[in-house]
């Protein structure tokens, strides 16, 4: 009898050894990693032509319009509300795109970024309007119920607080984010053309990731 005691052990560790590998297995299935998710009943919605980055995430209510693009380790939640990113618009590296369920002025706390508008590597947007042709440096902060207008220029780092109104044809900077001075009238097509050029990176990218049929 002593001899059947010793032995139970061993065979339970066995059993479990044995078992172990299917446990790690199934847990890995769980979590591995997906750029598109739901949370709830939200669901992002994205274009054919979209890019978004194996390792970037895009969760909730999300709408990336055609030729869009989100990057690596970039995210974009529309868990609490809805995010709208427009035409050709490139969310770079690490850069944060979030909402909050209400704002205090009663205005939507969704997020817009409008057409050619590139969002800088590490920067954060949180249910703010960013309208079209915006370039958004790195490391930029525009926080809840911003609104940044047309055709603006964001120096790196500059941060707009809460409600601010950064007005259309300017260059900004600072924290908080002042007025330094009008853009030429060439910064609109300079602004686009930078969007472009990110698009087709997106485009090459987004080959890279799912080759055509037959490609080697």
């Amino acid at each position: 009898m002593l001899a059947t005691t010793r032995r139970l052990p061993a065979a339970a560790r066995r059993l479990r050894a044995v078992a172990a590998p299917s446990r790690r297995q199934a847990s890995s299935a769980v979590s591995r990693h997906r750029p598109l998710m739901k949370y709830g009943d939200r669901r992002p919605v994205a274009a054919n032509d979209a890019f978004v980055a194996p390792n970037a995430t895009v969760v909730g209510r999300v709408e990336l319009r055609d030729e869009a693009s989100v990057w690596y380790g970039a995210v974009v939640r529309g868990d609490h509300a809805d995010v709208s990113i427009g035409s050709v618009v490139n969310v770079q590296d690490r850069a944060v795109i979030e909402t909050v369920s209400t704002l205090e002025s009663g205005f939507p706390a969704s997020v817009s970024v409008g057409d050619y508008t590139s969002v800088g590597a590490g920067s954060c947007l949180k249910s703010c309007v960013v309208e079209h042709t915006v370039d958004i440096g790195e490391g930029c902060v525009i926080d809840q119920g911003a609104v940044v207008q047309n055709t603006v220029i964001l120096e790196p780092g500059t941060v707009v607080p809460a409600g601010a109104l950064i007005t259309s044809g300017g260059r900004w900077a600072g924290n908080p984010a002042s007025l330094v001075g009008p853009l030429p009238e060439e910064a609109a097509a300079e602004i686009v053309a930078k969007a472009e050029a990110k698009r087709v990176e997106a485009d090459a990218a987004h080959a890279e990731y799912d080759p055509p049929a037959g490609a080697p």
